[in-house]
């Protein structure tokens, strides 16, 4: 299973849907959370201003 898991700012990507009031900051823990939860980071993309991970569930 994947999913996407954006951390910039930009407006209208700077959500998944779940935690659209986060900081930048804040998206990274959850982000951290992810990965200690079983989630593994399968890529980093950058396009227009935004930066989002694709995550592969490992188990």
């Amino acid at each position: 299973m994947q999913k996407i898991f954006y951390v910039s700012r930009n407006e209208d990507k700077a959500h998944d849907g779940k935690a659209p009031d986060m900081d930048r900051f804040q998206r990274v823990e959850k982000l951290n959370s992810l990965i200690a939860a079983g989630w593994a980071i399968k890529e980093m993309k950058s396009e227009n201003n935004s930066t989002f991970f694709v995550l592969e569930k490992t188990d």
